[in-house]
């Protein structure tokens, strides 16, 4: 057991610094302590929504995964233990559900027991002004409870798993910091902030930091929060901010505001950016660039995007008005290596749909 328990804990470090092992690392931790299957979440404390999930082990497929996150989360009967267990304290659910509430639940007849899960133990991980971290260990229909062994074992490896998040927060952050400053050459130099969902500066580049200096800039910053110093503009930029961060970012560079000087425009951080990590609300980028100056369009876009030169021809075809099949006779391809490409499109900005990829694009400067 021990060697299974300093196994375990190596491995939950190596995933700081790499995030792909996360799917090991829950495996490891279901096996250690006898269950079938299991949940690790981290909850918008504002919401109580999750922001994250890793599933491990799981034997059912992804559209139960799919129906848990979209409807049956919501209607959840553990989410009391949830929301109230303390850091550190790992209870078994069957102590507060008996067979009789189990026999008459919506979640567990309609959901849980249909996955062929019924016991469940939840552990409460981390707990920030933010987020709460949660990992859920599940045990199938023919297991017996978890017990007090269980939950002693768990507590063994619950505070190197929270050491684990903090430490891999952190780590990235700095990796964060490193790719600023190519990040803010790629971009030709433009004024940037990298902000969250309450406008809270993440990340700045020298050009943005003096931008804040000018008179007339259009944006200040106090306590590391950014807001738009015209006074009527201050609620205009923060419903840009919560648009360009909502869960389905919506729009490209939307406008701000424009004196003789200064331009403004909020957009969505491109989710392939490595700013945009599993465990962060989306991020929005604010840029800031001089009235009337003109950005090379196919040049800003390859670079906020990361395009390849095949995905930046179809983005600019698609921006002139051009159709899929135009564009493929024009150049001589296939339209089945255009869909493939349109595909990584998608994926590198977060769309799902052409119509939503135009209006993306369409709205940067």
């Amino acid at each position: 057991m021990d060697q299974k328990l300093d196994y375990l804990i190596s491995i939950l470090y190596e995933t700081a610094l790499n995030s792909e092992r996360w799917l090991e690392a829950m495996k490891l931790s279901c096996d250690y302590l006898g269950g079938a299957e299991a949940h690790l979440l981290i909850l918008d404390k504002k919401t109580n929504i999750p922001i994250h999930n890793i599933f491990s082990g799981m034997s059912h497929d992804d559209e139960a995964v799919r129906q848990y996150i979209e409807h049956f989360y919501y209607i959840d009967p553990r989410q009391k233990a949830m929301n109230t267990l303390a850091v550190g304290d790992w209870l078994p659910c069957h102590h507060i559900f008996n067979q009789d509430f189990v026999n008459h639940n919506e979640f567990y007849q309609d959901f849980s027991l249909k996955q062929n899960i019924r016991f469940t133990m939840i552990g409460s991980i981390d707990d920030t002004p933010d987020h709460k971290t949660i990992l859920k260990i599940l045990r199938a229909t023919d297991q017996q409870p978890f017990d007090k062994v269980e939950q002693i074992a768990a507590k063994r490896f619950g505070g190197h798993l929270q050491r684990t998040l903090r430490l891999q927060q952190y780590t990235q952050h700095l990796e964060a910091k490193v790719e600023l400053g190519a990040m803010a050459i790629d971009a030709l130099s433009l004024a940037m902030f990298i902000v969250d969902n309450r406008a809270k500066i993440l990340h700045s580049n020298t050009a943005a930091d003096n931008f804040l200096k000018e008179k007339e800039s259009g944006l200040n910053s106090k306590f590391g929060f950014l807001f738009a110093s015209h006074p009527a503009e201050k609620t205009q930029f923060m419903s840009l901010i919560v648009t360009a961060t909502g869960r389905v970012a919506i729009g490209g560079a939307m406008f701000l505001h424009q004196s003789n000087k200064k331009q403004i425009f909020v957009t969505p951080l491109p989710p392939s950016s490595r700013f945009n990590k599993t465990w962060q609300t989306p991020l929005a980028l604010v840029l800031a660039l001089e009235a009337g100056k003109k950005l090379p369009q196919s040049q800003f876009l390859k670079q906020l995007y990361d395009l390849s030169p095949a995905e930046l021809r179809i983005a600019i075809a698609l921006l002139e008005g051009k159709s899929l099949e135009d564009y493929a006779t024009s150049i001589g391809v296939t339209m089945n290596t255009v869909r493939t490409q349109l595909k990584n499109l998608f994926n590198k900005t977060g769309t799902h749909r052409q119509s939503e990829l135009v209006a993306l694009l369409s709205r940067f400067p």
